[in-house]
């Protein structure tokens, strides 16, 4: 990724950026705070104020345990604009999109007679749904299964890290990418191990091909399923997936240190591939908060089997373990590791992961990219460890 990003940067420097899809940012309609008087909601207020203080342009965050649901933000959505980081600010997710398109997988699963999908289907190869022309010029794509792809053991290339990939965003900014026009990125690439199943190394370009599945077995747009099975169910009525969807004027922007000379460039012009299964869901931490709620602590969304197996972790990789469509972080913590996803973009952070043994839940949005190395990327990190530390404490 490092390698992309210094390229990308130069030629933005020397080309400048074309018009995109979020510009102006406009103030959010306020929501309420579940819990103004949580007891730690100074603790938690003060953290958010600290790492404002020490450069994050904006954050939103929402914990929940026995205690209630608190929420609150910092910051600036909009520097340019003047407008602040309000709790309902709509920001992008990044990631955790992978969560919910395998969330939806397993939706469809449990629904096989009308689907077309169905558990066993996880170990089958790709090629029951894709075309061998495809796969054949992609190292491991012949090899690997729905599964594989699933918990990132595929060993198959990373789109993302191609720095050919991120020129061809540069000169079309706002250009909603197929997934075949994705994959051409990938073609002839080096995989990242030998054998599927044999290591777990997150890429990007596994769940392009989920979300390939999902269309191959349905016959319908995973955009679509993902909104009339996911999104609309759950009365997620603040998320939207860019690259599929239009996105309303109260998107946060985002930032990153592009030059790499400790200073904000915003970069929202820049949409990376979204839309295509790995990224491009903006939420709110409100609605994120009904997905969590719903999949990983109160668990009516998904049966229990589909629960099992999504839990189904996979060797780790250097910090997490993955299982199909979910991600299972903080591993270094013992038993206070949490379950779901984070979501690391261009110009935007996200978490939302769930702590099963301590029971609470932790949500947050940065609208600062921490997928290349900054001067802010450990100060992002000691924001996110210093969150979990205060709901450990």
């Amino acid at each position: 990724m490092a390698l992309a990003l210094v390229v990308f940067a130069f030629v933005v420097n020397t080309m400048g950026c074309k018009k995109a899809e979020v510009e102006n940012t406009a103030e959010c309609s306020p929501l309420p705070n579940p819990t103004p008087n949580h007891p730690k909601a100074a603790a938690l207020q003060g953290i958010i104020d600290k790492y404002i203080g020490k450069g994050l342009p904006g954050i939103t965050l929402s914990v929940t345990n026995a205690d209630g649901n608190w929420v609150s933000s910092g910051g600036y959505a909009s520097i340019e604009d003047n407008i602040k980081f309000a709790p309902c600010q709509i920001s992008k997710v990044a990631s955790i999109t992978k969560f919910m398109v395998g969330t939806l997988v397993f939706k469809l699963m449990e629904d096989s007679l009308n689907t077309n999908l169905s558990y066993s289907d996880l170990d089958q190869p790709l090629s029951k749904w894709i075309d061998k022309d495809i796969l054949s010029k992609i190292e491991n794509a012949e090899k690997s299964t729905l599964r594989n792809c699933m918990n990132h053991t595929s060993g198959m290339f990373d789109v993302i890290t191609a720095s050919d990939f991120y020129l061809a965003v540069l000169n079309n900014p706002n250009k909603s990418w197929k997934q075949e026009e994705l994959l051409k990125f990938v073609y002839g690439k080096a995989r990242q191990f030998a054998n599927p199943g044999d290591s777990a190394v997150y890429s990007n370009t596994n769940t392009i091909f989920v979300s390939m599945v999902i269309e191959k077995a349905t016959g319908i747009p995973h955009e679509k399923l993902l909104r009339s099975k996911l999104i609309e169910p759950l009365g997620m009525s603040n998320t939207y997936y860019q690259g599929r969807e239009a996105l309303p004027n109260t998107v946060a922007q985002g930032y990153f240190d592009l030059y790499n000379n400790n200073k904000l460039t915003n970069v929202s012009n820049i949409i990376p591939g979204s839309g295509n299964g790995y990224g491009g869901i903006f939420s709110n931490v409100y609605d994120l908060k009904k997905f969590s709620d719903a999949v990983l602590v109160n668990k009516t969304f998904l049966s229990q089997t589909s629960l099992d197996k999504m839990m189904d972790w996979s060797v780790p990789d250097e910090i997490n373990n993955y299982g199909p469509g979910i991600m299972k972080k903080f591993n270094n913590r013992g038993e206070n590791f949490g379950v779901g996803h984070s979501g690391r973009d261009l110009g935007y952070s996200a978490d939302l992961f769930y702590f099963p043994n301590k029971d609470f839940t932790m949500i947050f949005f940065v609208n600062y990219g921490t997928d290349g190395e900054s001067f802010l990327r450990p100060v992002f990190r000691e924001f996110e460890n210093a969150v979990i530390d205060e709901m450990l404490r």
